[in-house]
This record gives structure tokens, sequence and C-alpha cells, in this order.
């Protein structure tokens, strides 16, 4: 008898494993086709974040002269996924602005135009804004909790996603 309850009970442990792993791909949230008012498309972000209930996307910016821009996107209240724009001076590559992130180990791809890490991508789109002293605009687009290489998934978010946030920029022409 302690020997069926034995092979019941590791039969039972056994399972928890597939029961935790199938119910963590769940993704019941809609990805919307903005993020903080910049026109993404929900597929590729959708790639970028994990499974769960409720997602949130939440704007701001510091109070510098020339500010920085941040995007932030919760899962289930958790921070999954961080855009930030910078305003940068004229010439800045993606590589530099990776540097200046403090960002490590990372490789350039597409010809320079992006910085790339496991978890973090970078490009720089070019928008002169004399009143905040810059020519061009870096976008870091990083993962808070992943598995992985996700570069290529970032590369293939921040491509479209850089070209319409330039967009909603205010570059002087």
């Amino acid at each position: 008898m302690i020997r069926h309850k034995a092979v019941g009970v590791l039969g039972a442990l056994a399972l928890l494993p597939l029961v935790g792993c199938s119910s963590g791909d769940d993704k019941a949230y809609v990805v919307p086709d903005k993020l903080c008012g910049v026109p993404a498309k929900p597929a590729l972000t959708k790639e970028l974040l994990p499974g769960g209930d409720k997602l949130r996307v939440v704007k701001s910016q510091t109070a510098n002269a020339a500010p920085d821009q941040y995007c932030t996107v919760h899962v289930d209240g958790d921070i999954e996924l961080v855009v930030e724009g910078i305003w940068q001076p004229a010439g800045t590559t993606a590589e530099q602005a990776a540097d200046k992130a403090h960002a490590f180990n990372s490789r350039s791809a597409d010809e320079g135009r992006f910085a790339l890490e496991d978890h973090k991508a970078f490009t720089v789109v070019d928008c002169k804004n004399t009143k905040y002293k810059s020519e061009r605009f870096s976008i870091e687009a990083r993962l808070i909790h992943s598995d992985g290489d996700m570069s290529k998934k970032l590369q293939r978010f921040l491509d479209p996603f850089s070209e319409a946030y330039r967009k909603t920029l205010p570059c002087e022409s």
C-alpha cells in the first residue's frame, strides 16, 4: 500500500512541471497597435512578451532640457519591455548609443544600423532639433525577463518601430 502511494505521489510531482509550462505561454491580453503613441506591429511586440492576462503600457519622460523618453510594457504587473529614446549629437551611431547606455558585448547588425545584445537592441534615426541641441535620436528596446538570445526578435521589432517613432518626434527639416 505504501508502494502505491509513493508511485501516485511521484506521478503527480512529475506532472507539475508540465502544468506550469503550458499555462505560462498563454497570452490572454491584447497587444495594442500603438506603444506610447508610436505605431507598433502587434505580432512583433507580442513575440517579445511572456504569457499573462493583463497588459499595460506606461509612457514617461525625464525633465531634462532634452528629455529622455520612456515607454514600459507591463504584463500582469511586471515590467517586461522598456523602450527608451534619447536625443543624441550629430554622427552618433547605434554602437555609440549602446556604449553610452553601458551595454556590454554589443554586436553590430545590418551594416551598423543596429547594435544588439541578447536582451537589448539599439538604433538611431536622424532627427534634427535645435532646441535639444541634437541631430539624432537613439532608441533602445530592452527585455527585462527573457530566456536566451532575443536579439533577432528585438531587431525585427525595432526596425519598423524606429521608423514610426521618428515620425512622432519634433524633428526640424
